[in-house]
């Protein structure tokens, strides 16, 4: 991988993260809420407030699953940067095989998350859990090949899911460990949330493992896991997935220094 400095830009839907890397290694990170960037004004103060930090021929890659959100960057990095910049989409050449239906519309973040394990763990089946604002769950084979994967609703989807569609449950938020059962509405959200959470986790990661042996002679299986809410549910599990907190931003990294690579071979 080259040493190139390079920012990469990960917009989610409650936070974005703005890290500069050398070659692999990130080197710092400032996170926003990305409801800061509707506000163009306070868009370009925060992305010039990063980029001091970088060269001004450093290239940049977009991770975004805010489409609305990408012109903004593209524009902004454009007129601030003279290297190179990438969206991360399917359009890429990537370092596993894809068959999804349509291609285009296999997020970005799932993307990158994929490309990190294919390579950091080419040999090796993989389950990569994405624990956010949603649960996503995606399967590579040790051939390289991406099986399929699911979409289910995270923690805050959860419980916001309960006090936007019932005329009496309040709005709780659920950012620690909670009770198996509770005494009090509120305690009861948060204990069916979390631990609903915990073992739709739980159940499906030994389905996933049991279909990937028999049904595709498999072995071993390495779980991993990433996203703002991975630590507090595998601290719940029996047997935790392994927590690559950065999986995501070294994924869109891989795919930056795969592509800028074919463009100078070009």
């Amino acid at each position: 991988m080259e040493n190139r400095q390079a920012l990469i830009v990960e917009i989610g839907n409650s936070f974005t993260e703005l890290a500069l890397f050398e070659g692999f290694s990130r080197t710092s990170s400032h996170r926003f809420p990305t409801v800061l960037f509707q506000d163009v004004a306070e868009a370009e103060r925060r992305v010039q407030t990063v980029l001091q930090d970088l060269p001004p021929d450093a290239d940049a890659a977009v991770c975004s699953v805010v489409p609305s959100l990408n012109p903004l960057f593209a524009e902004l990095l454009a007129r601030r940067l003279s290297g190179r910049l990438i969206e991360i989409s399917s359009a890429l050449s990537l370092p596993f095989t894809l068959e999804y239906r349509p291609e285009e519309a296999l997020g970005a973040d799932r993307l990158a998350l994929c490309s990190y394990v294919r390579y950091t763990w080419p040999r090796e089946a993989v389950i990569a859990l994405d624990i956010g604002t949603a649960l996503t769950c995606d399967v590579i084979r040790s051939s390289g090949d991406y099986l399929g994967g699911m979409i289910l609703p995270g923690i805050d989807l959860m419980a916001s899911a309960l006090h936007e569609r019932t005329a009496k449950l309040p709005e709780v938020s659920v950012r620690e460990a909670a009770p198996l059962l509770g005494r009090s509405t509120e305690e009861c959200i948060r204990s069916g949330v979390f631990w609903g959470a915990v073992k739709q986790v739980s159940g499906l990661v030994p389905a996933v493992k049991r279909h990937l042996a028999e049904e595709h002679g498999e072995g071993p299986i390495r779980v991993v896991a990433t996203g703002g809410d991975s630590r507090l549910i595998a601290s719940a599990m029996e047997e935790p997935p392994k927590i690559e907190e950065d999986a995501v931003l070294k994924g869109a990294r891989i795919l930056l220094d795969m592509n800028l690579n074919r463009q100078g071979e070009c």
